[in-house]
C-alpha cells in the first residue's frame, strides 16, 4: 500500500553470501603477488641482461685500456730509443768532426814537414846556407813558465858540418819600460849561447822563467857560424804560444 504524500525508496534483494567478500579480497591479494613475482622476476632477469652486458663492456674496457697501455709503452721506448739514437748520431758527428779537425791538422802539420824536409834536402829549394827556421812557444807547468824550440837548418849542394853559437834574447815590457833578458838570465840550464853542430838540422829546446810582471813581446835569435868567411843571422819571432 502507497500512502500519498510520502517519499518512495527503491530497495534492492541481494542473497546472503559472507564468504564471497573475503574471496574476492583473497583473489585480489593472489592477482597482486603474482604481478609482484612476474615484475620482480623480469626486473631480476633485465638485471642479469644488463649486469652482463656490463661485465662485457667493462672487459673489453679493460683489454682496451691493456692494448693502449702496451702501445703507449711501445710508443714511449721508440722515442727513448730515437733520443739515444739522435745523441748516438750527435757524438759520432762530434767524434768525426773532431776526427777530422786533427787529420787537417796532421794534414798541415806533415805539408810543413815535406816543405822542410825537401828544402834542406833539395839544394834548389830557396836560399841556401845556414837558416833559422823556426821557433815555438809553449806553456808550461807554471803561469810565468814557457817552454821553447827552436829548429836550425842547412841547405847547401854538398852537406858538411857546421857548428857555432846561437843567441837568444827575450824582449818585452816591465811595466812601462822596455825590458830585455837574455836566455842565461831567464834558464839555469842554459849558462851563456848555445852551441850548434849539425849537418842537416839541428832543434834546440828548454824552458825559461820569466820575470814577474815582464810581458815578453818578441824573441831575437842570433846565429854565429864558426867558419871564416860566414856571417851572422838573426831572425825576430813574435811572442806567440803555440797550442799544446
Amino acid at each position: 500500500m502507497v500512502v500519498k504524500g510520502t517519499k518512495q525508496e527503491h530497495m534492492i534483494v541481494v542473497p546472503h553470501r559472507p564468504w564471497y567478500g573475503a574471496g574476492v579480497f583473497t583473489l585480489f591479494l593472489v592477482l597482486l603477488a603474482t604481478l609482484s613475482w612476474l615484475t620482480y622476476g623480469y626486473g631480476l632477469e633485465e638485471g642479469m641482461k644488463t649486469r652482463g652486458e656490463l661485465v662485457l663492456e667493462r672487459d673489453q674496457l679493460r683489454n682496451a685500456l691493456a692494448g693502449y697501455e702496451e702501445r703507449l709503452a711501445s710508443v714511449r721506448q721508440e722515442l727513448a730509443d730515437l733520443k739515444l739514437g739522435a745523441q748516438v748520431d750527435t757524438r759520432a758527428n762530434e767524434e768525426v768532426r773532431q776526427s777530422m779537425e786533427s787529420l787537417q791538422s796532421q794534414i798541415a802539420e806533415l805539408n810543413e814537414e815535406i816543405r822542410f824536409y825537401k828544402g834542406v834536402m833539395v839544394p834548389n829549394a830557396g836560399a841556401k846556407g845556414l837558416r833559422i827556421e823556426r821557433l815555438d812557444i809553449s806553456s808550461a807547468a807554471q803561469s810565468n813558465q814557457y817552454r821553447f824550440s827552436l829548429m836550425l837548418t842547412q841547405v847547401v849542394d854538398k852537406h858538411e858540418f857546421i857548428q857555432g853559437v846561437v843567441g837568444i834574447t827575450v824582449a818585452g815590457k816591465q811595466g812601462d819600460k822596455v825590458t830585455s833578458y837574455q836566455l842565461n838570465e831567464l834558464s839555469e840550464s842554459f849558462a851563456g849561447d848555445i852551441r850548434f853542430r849539425f849537418r842537416y838540422f839541428q832543434n834546440v829546446e828548454g824552458e825559461i822563467t820569466v820575470p814577474e810582471g815582464f810581458s815578453p813581446t818578441h824573441m831575437l835569435i842570433v846565429a854565429q857560424p864558426a867558419r871564416a868567411g860566414m856571417v851572422a843571422i838573426e831572425r825576430t819571432f813574435d811572442w806567440q804560444l803555440r797550442e799544446a
